[in-house]
């Protein structure tokens, strides 16, 4: 493997004939002369630092202790009362199939019945039970004694976190509400010069931190960017389906990272036999043989753990459903989506933050595509069944009575649910759609979205594709109470074929970290080694081994702006400076142009406005504004935008540092505060003053320092970096020249090649994969990650893009929008 500048040591690709060669360094222990205290040389820093985030985020040990001992309550009485209910209910005298018997000469009366005449007593209600239902008791027994062993063992660690807290930390309960995980984070860094948690280094760094909490998460981020992960399959007449189940990853998380027969001998180490190229057949061997017995396992205990998963589809959800059956119809981010739109390096409430935020704008983006048949039919379902339901309920308030008679309550229920699902189908006739907007507008909270999407995002095909990302909760429901019928079939003939390109990806991207141990090559975020020329970045490796769709370069940047003071490798900021040197030349173009205008010359005017709208500048502030009217900003910003008025950036920042309060800003991405620094949208505030004279409000300056100018910094970032991809992909991009055509014999999937041929090193330029891979390379490279839609004209593209933001004024927007075009 070509070696590269960097602070850790890769793994050779490659096969080799030198197995001694392929054992990793071992770690050497630093002598410090410092006394050792209580939390000096930390065995496991892994799952340490993870109980610390973990208690960060929970706000300390009162909601840890009862979500334990609540989830082993539910258990039981989930247990005990399906079992109740299933043998000491007597179901007869219930539905009165027969009298109820209450004197003592046994004669059958007829009268009110009680509690007690529908329930067993206990002696009989012992004997009805049969064989299954004492194996399944069992099992649920066993299965709880060994999580009321697990919720003990957490709960003393978790005790061992808060000492640390407020011995080491010097944070107490009732102050972790008010400070975010940054702030936690800084104390860490400062308290391994003092205490050395980490034996091996002598100063952690946030990137190393990361690296531990995130560890396993990084690799899976990883096969899913790879295409190695999720399983897919074709189904007949539903099509291609997306099983990425929770059931699933446990057993996918089981199998390859923290189980007995794992390829990690420990949390931190890959085991060295996984490093060496000539064991790679025995280990496929091996890993084939597990998933096999895993999957068979699996397969035995589906029947109880589909019974579980029913019970609590029941118990959670049917008065959920009763209550609101619109919920059904509602929408969320499936685990193929967050594992997708997932950043290396990035924290679950730095996740959550960011698809929260894009939850609105990816609704009504799908709110966009009216089916005229299907609002006929919901409207037909509405007046049918609502009717129905109507007169059912005017009966009952008429006469109580009917509600007696049998099944209609049954009827009222299905009939008011079926009006209500019916109903949340019907469009809004009032709301106006704009179907590119919307999909800019998720791009800058995900990040992540094929340039195919962008360009196509009222099609169908492209529609379909997301709804993949962003699933109905009922389907999501549907896939988790099936799960364990489907899963033993998915280990089995899905995962165990492809076990041997895990063994190839785990040998090919793992390097070994001093201080951290074996991580995920991609999690370094190294430009260098896994960048894309086509985004920006500087590299001459093969293609198998660039990160699709930009994860490396959009990964980096949200590493910089979550952990702002984080010393670069040089690599790093010298991409960083690059994409900064790249804005700059944009602004001073757009100023160039601007000055050009001046003349008074329509033909030269005219075209000074069609250099500037092509502009990836501000081309990505255009579609930033519409986040900022529909962000949480301080008011007096507001008005400062709508004015088209300069800030004083000085004196603003310092109104809102004194005004943003001290309160629940643990789930805050990065620092609260931060020192004034350059970013891409404080270059591109430059230009603002130029850009308000063609129609775009001023942003809010970006010096203003707090956790809205970064998420709104991070999204313009986005942005700008699909702005030059798409540029570059096109053509039509400046100051690149440096930028080279990767090779197109360098274009092969490593997967693809592992399947098709037994050796990763063939020298077998002549493979039909080559050829399809240079056939993809010219329309683009794998970044659209298998989601691809028709191709379309691109200059109808570009005409079209540049009408429908001129029409963005005349869209439906909030009542603060007075964009004036």
């Amino acid at each position: 493997m070509t070696s590269f500048a960097s602070h850790y040591k890769g793994l050779n690709a490659q096969s080799t004939d030198n197995e001694d060669e392929d054992y990793p360094p071992q770690f050497t222990t630093l002598n410090h002369e410092i006394e050792k205290s209580k939390w000096s040389h930390i065995d496991d820093l892994d799952e340490f630092f993870t109980r610390v985030y973990h208690y960060h985020q929970n706000h300390g040990m009162p909601s840890l202790i009862f979500t334990e001992f609540l989830n082993l309550f539910q258990i039981m009485f989930l247990s005990l009362f399906s079992i109740f209910m299933l043998e000491c209910v007597d179901y007869n005298t219930l539905f009165q199939n027969q009298h109820v018997i209450s004197d003592k000469k046994n004669n059958s009366i007829v009268e009110k019945r009680s509690i007690h005449d529908v329930i067993f007593p206990m002696d009989q209600c012992v004997k009805n039970i049969g064989f299954r239902i004492w194996f399944a008791i069992v099992i649920v027994i066993i299965f709880w004694l060994f999580r009321l062993i697990k919720a003990i063992y957490n709960i003393a660690r978790y005790a061992e976190i808060r000492s640390f807290y407020i011995s080491a930390l010097n944070i107490h309960t009732s102050d972790l509400p008010n400070i975010t995980w940054h702030e936690v984070q800084e104390k860490l860094l400062q308290l391994q010069k003092k205490h050395h948690l980490c034996v091996h280094k002598q100063e952690l760094t946030e990137l190393d931190i990361y690296n531990r909490i995130l560890r396993f998460k990084n690799y899976e981020v990883a096969m899913v960017n790879q295409g190695l992960l999720p399983p897919k399959i074709d189904v007949p007449i539903l099509g291609q389906l997306i099983l990425l189940t929770t059931g699933f990853k446990y057993n996918f998380e089981f199998l390859f990272f923290w189980g007995p027969f794992a390829p990690f001998q420990n949390c931190y180490q890959l085991r060295p036999e996984f490093k060496i190229y000539s064991k790679r057949a025995d280990l496929t061997a091996e890993l084939s043989k597990s998933i096999l017995i895993l999957g068979i396992l699996n397969l035995i205990l589906s029947p109880v753990i589909f019974v579980w998963q029913l019970l609590q589809f029941l118990y959670n959800y049917t008065e959920l459903i009763k209550r609101d059956p619109s919920v059904l119809g509602s929408r969320r981010w499936s685990n193929y989506g967050r594992l997708y739109f997932r950043h290396f390096n990035e924290l679950d409430h730095e996740l959550d933050g960011r698809l929260s935020r894009a939850y609105k704008p990816a609704i009504l983006y799908l709110s966009s595509f009216v089916s005229k048949f299907l609002a006929v039919i919901a409207k037909f379902f509405v007046l049918t069944f609502g009717a129905i339901f109507a007169v059912l309920i005017i009966l009952t308030v008429y006469d109580e009575d009917v509600i007696n008679v049998e099944h209609v309550f049954t009827v009222i229920s299905i009939t008011g649910a079926v009006a209500g699902i019916a109903r949340s189908l019907i469009p809004d006739e009032n709301f106006v759609y704009f179907m590119d907007q919307m999909m800019f507008q998720v791009l800058a909270h995900v990040h992540y979205m094929p340039d195919s999407w962008k360009e196509h995002a009222n099609s169908y095909v492209v529609r379909d594709e997301f709804v993949k990302l962003f699933q109905y909760k009922f389907v999501y429901l549907l896939e988790e109470l099936f799960s364990p019928l489907i899963t033993p079939f998915i280990l089995i003939f899905w995962l165990r074929p492809r076990a041997v390109n895990i063994v190839d990806f785990l040998r090919n991207f793992t390097v070994d970290v001093v201080g951290v141990g074996d991580v995920c090559s991609f999690a370094q975020m190294d430009t260098r080694r896994h960048g894309n020329p086509r985004w920006l970045s500087k590299t001459n490796n093969k293609k198998s081994y660039q990160a699709r769709n930009g994860k490396t370069e959009l990964s980096l940047i949200h590493f910089v702006h979550t952990n702002p003071k984080w010393k670069l490798p040089v690599e790093s900021m010298a991409f960083i400076d690059q994409l900064k040197d790249q804005a700059i030349k944009e602004v001073s173009i757009t100023e160039e142009n601007n000055m050009t205008k001046t003349l008074d010359t329509n033909q030269i005017s005219a075209s000074t406005n069609k250099q500037n709208a092509e502009n990836s500048l501000n081309k990505s502030l255009y579609h930033l504004q519409s986040l900022v009217y529909n962000s949480t900003i301080p008011n007096n910003l507001i008005k400062s935008i709508n004015h088209q008025q300069p800030l004083n950036l000085q004196t603003q920042s310092q109104e809102i540092t004194g005004q943003m309060p001290r309160g629940a800003v643990s789930r805050i991405e990065g620092p609260l505060f931060t020192n004034k620094q350059q970013t891409l949208l404080t270059i591109a505030q430059a230009s603002t003053l130029q850009l308000s004279s063609q129609g775009l409000p001023l942003l809010p300056g970006p010096s203003i320092a707090n956790a809205l100018e970064s998420s709104l910094d991070m999204c313009f970032s986005a942005l700008y970096m699909h702005e030059l991809h798409r540029k570059y992909h096109h053509g039509d991009y400046i100051d690149l020249d440096n930028v080279k055509e990767e090779n197109d014999d360098e274009t092969e999937n490593i997967f693809e090649m592992n399947q098709k041929r037994p050796l990763l090193g063939s020298n077998n330029k002549k493979s039909k994969y080559t050829h399809e891979a240079n056939e993809e390379s010219e329309s683009d490279d794998e970044d659209d990650t298998n989601l691809t839609v028709t191709s379309y004209n691109e200059n109808a593209y570009l005409t079209s893009n540049r009408v429908n933001t001129l029409k963005l004024a005349h869209t439906t927007q909030p009542n603060n929008f007075n964009a004036n075009v």
